[in-house]
């Protein structure tokens, strides 16, 4: 009965997008001299969930904001950007203790870009950093309903805010945007008297067909584009060293169709420095296939997590649809997931989530 009444719960969720189709226009200001802008947005993802707590016959069921986030991009001159955005996660959602996560307002994104040349940006604030091509991607541009779970894997342990830390990175496209490359510097896990050695992360990308030039990789762009980037990473701070290599292709076919595939492998070890971070390996595969005519887009998502411990492994296996009535401004998307832990201990996931996205 209890998982009866939330998906009439999702269902209604679903027919609140119905009157809805549109995608919501852009924001956008400029100055007397043409030179400076700003330019604002939103993010919105309300999500219905009901997932299964092993060894009972109950479910956790939540109708709750998984994102709400306000965005801005400060244009000061031709070469000097700002980009800023909020972020309330999980606004809502029930603890297992009874309480509501509070979804307390902070800075995700906090980024100023001196574009010097193609050949060379400059980035500073608070950034999403560089370990794999998910880790990278936009939240409102994504194929499946959300990141991959492990992807942010090394975030809490090295004291990063959801895979982003302060820092200065250099990042450019060379031989006519053929070729990414990222490098920067980051606070990592400070220590006592803030006298641990800083944290150092580089990644090349091999981009072929069309180029990704902005801060965020795109997540799938509904059969538009034609893309496939091959690329690699490396993460270290003291005896932590984290190794990736990863895989993103896109391929329109048909009238306004498109495939979409990707593959994130990253190995981490947080050694001595950091004990929780166990030796692991984690993979992330997704595959979606957008149709052009009724807007929309199956898609499957595995991800493993694979420690070189006795216990902790961990297996998700996801399927789900989406459906873009307005692209990326405007959609609904259903997932279930399989979650096994491993030592009969397996659960069911079920997931609706309505996006709202203007920028």
């Amino acid at each position: 009965m209890r998982r009866h009444r939330t998906l009439r719960c999702l269902s209604f969720l679903a027919a609140v997008t119905l009157g809805a189709a549109l995608a919501p226009a852009q924001l956008q200001w400029e100055g007397k001299d043409g030179k400076t802008s700003f330019r604002a947005g939103l993010l919105s993802q309300l999500q219905a969930e009901s997932v299964d707590l092993p060894g009972t016959d109950e479910n956790a069921d939540n109708i709750f904001l998984r994102r709400f986030r306000l965005i801005g991009e400060f244009k000061l001159a031709e070469e000097l950007t700002v980009f800023a955005e909020t972020d309330s996660p999980n606004l809502g959602k029930g603890a297992p203790d009874g309480t509501k996560d509070s979804g307390d307002i902070f800075l995700q994104d906090v980024v100023a870009t001196w574009k010097f040349a193609p050949e060379f940006h400059l980035d500073g604030g608070l950034l999403l950093n560089e370990q794999s091509y998910n880790h990278n991607q936009s939240a409102a541009s994504l194929a499946a309903l959300d990141y991959g779970p492990f992807t942010f894997a090394e975030s809490t342990p090295i004291g990063a805010r959801v895979g982003r830390d302060e820092g200065l990175r250099a990042r450019g496209y060379l031989f006519d945007d053929l070729l990414e490359y990222r490098a920067g510097i980051y606070q990592g896990q400070r220590g006592i008297n803030a006298s641990n050695d800083f944290r150092y992360i580089g990644r090349l990308m091999l981009q072929l067909f069309s180029a990704q030039t902005s801060l965020f990789y795109r997540g799938t762009s509904l059969g538009k584009s034609q893309t496939l980037a091959v690329g690699a990473s490396v993460d270290k701070q003291e005896d932590y060293e984290s190794y990736g290599a990863d895989l993103f292709f896109e391929q329109p076919f048909g009238e306004g169709n498109g495939v979409t595939l990707q593959a994130d492998y990253v190995r981490l070890d947080g050694g001595s420095f950091l004990p929780t971070l166990t030796k692991r390996d984690n993979l992330l595969f997704e595959a979606s296939v957008y149709l052009g005519a009724p807007k929309l887009q199956p898609f499957v998502q595995v991800a493993e997590q694979d420690l070189d411990a006795p216990t902790g492994d961990e297996h998700r296996y996801t399927i789900g649809l989406g459906w873009f009535p307005g692209g990326h401004g405007n959609n609904l998307k259903f997932a279930y997931t399989r979650i096994d832990r491993g030592a009969g201990s397996a659960s069911d996931q079920i997931n609706l989530q309505w996006q709202v996205f203007t920028f």
